[in-house]
């Protein structure tokens, strides 16, 4: 099972590296957006760089992983389905965004530090909440691309299904980042993480769940 998981995001990454030009282009549009945030406000103040990149990753992430199940067509997903366990093809899908959404992420925050300067104080605290809120997201965004996979109108599902399941997580990921920052004192600060972690097990449990039932459909 481990193997095929495996085989499973290499083929992902392979395919994301023959179109060159989708990959780059993500990342071409989250430097974008960043730069154009900086000319707009020209300096962040503490409370504008959280809430600015987590909302630049949160739609980074949907032009990076809404993809994920519909890139590959209808065929191949019928060979897919005589080939692999759908538990196998669902993990790799969110081991694959996860990887994804992180290098996005990463190259977000460094681009808003060389723009913007960097408010956080907290460097420990801030890497747990951000690695907390990648899986969160990429977890919301892989379940919500198998269920949008299925219908018609894509880009409309995935806008009624992820926005809702996304800002809790979204909140939480600002508030933690706030408490990074020094904006606010918050002395419980380790339930936010809790509650990040709680809801990264619900979702990645819900779509372990439910992707078999999806995928049969």
């Amino acid at each position: 099972m481990l193997n095929r998981i495996y085989h499973m995001m290499v083929k992902d990454i392979q395919v994301e590296l023959r179109q060159g030009y989708a990959i780059a282009g993500i990342f071409l549009f989250a430097a974008t957006t960043v730069f154009i945030v900086f000319k707009s406000f020209n300096k962040f103040t503490a409370l504008e760089w959280s809430l600015l990149l987590w909302i630049i990753v949160l739609f980074a992430g949907v032009n990076a992983i809404v993809k994920s199940f519909v890139q590959e067509g209808r065929e191949t997903g019928m060979y897919y389905y005589t080939i692999f366990d759908p538990l196998e093809l669902i993990i790799s899908k969110y081991l694959y965004n996860f990887l994804l959404l992180s290098l996005l992420f990463i190259t977000i925050t460094v681009l808003m530090i060389v723009f913007g300067g960097s408010p956080i104080k907290d460097v420990g605290l801030f890497i747990k909440g951000s690695l907390l809120g990648v899986i969160g997201i990429s977890a919301v965004f892989t379940l919500v691309s198998g269920i949008a996979g299925a219908g018609s109108n894509i880009s409309t599902l995935m806008s009624i299904l992820a926005l809702p399941l996304v800002l809790p997580i979204l909140l939480t990921l600002i508030r933690v980042t706030a408490v990074a920052s020094r904006l606010i004192k918050d002395t419980e600060i380790n339930d936010d993480l809790y509650l990040l972690a709680g809801m990264d097990g619900i979702l990645i449990g819900v779509g372990i769940l439910l992707f078999p039932i999806i995928w049969k459909s």
